[in-house]
């Protein structure tokens, strides 16, 4: 599963490549600067998830593929988790994480 920024930036480069698009194409249809794209591509940036909805939407592709997560197996909750999840701070995510690690281990403890 893809979940570091190289991963990202080499998805958006697949994406863009199998589109037979060059850097200078893609950056006018999604309104970037070449120089940012590159970037992207490189994973010397961060993507943005804005910026991964718009080109998910621009493409009629699931934000999941850049992820390489497939939202099939997953419920609808834990799809909303995940959305609730990245709109969070890095702070809060390290606390939710902890949370969440903290609950699982308390119920397989009360499952044995």
């Amino acid at each position: 599963m893809a979940l570091n920024d190289k991963s990202v930036g080499q998805k958006i480069r697949d994406l863009r490549k199998i589109n037979h698009m060059t850097q200078v194409k893609f950056c006018e249809r999604m309104h970037m600067t070449q120089q940012t794209l590159s970037r992207y591509e490189t994973g010397g940036n961060p993507v943005p998830n804005d910026v991964l909805d718009n080109i998910a939407r621009e493409f009629n592709i699931p934000v999941s593929y850049f992820w390489g997560i497939s939202t099939d197996n997953y419920t609808e909750d834990e799809v909303c988790l995940l959305q609730y999840y990245r709109k969070v701070d890095d702070r809060l995510k390290e606390r939710i994480l902890d949370l969440v690690r903290i609950m699982a281990e308390d119920f397989e403890e009360r499952k044995e």
